[in-house]
């Protein structure tokens, strides 16, 4: 087992992601935080309406959200 760090990882509806929704989880990156909070293996890649999930990495100097589609 590697370094963890704790994500964010807001659920979308609609292409609109609600920090209301969010759940915090520990993982090695954003792909295995999207995995535990939904159970199934989503893409990085697609069209913007079918966006999924918004994971976000806490902490100082954190990249980017990374989005995950619907496949």
């Amino acid at each position: 087992m590697g370094i963890m760090d704790i994500y964010e990882v807001e659920l979308c509806r609609r292409g609109r992601c609600e920090q209301q929704d969010a759940r915090f989880v520990a993982a090695g990156d954003a792909d295995e935080a999207a995995y535990k909070v939904t159970g199934e293996y989503l893409h990085s890649e697609g069209e913007r309406r079918k966006v999924r999930l918004r994971v976000r990495r806490l902490g100082n100097g954190s990249p980017p959200p990374k989005l995950f589609y619907a496949a």
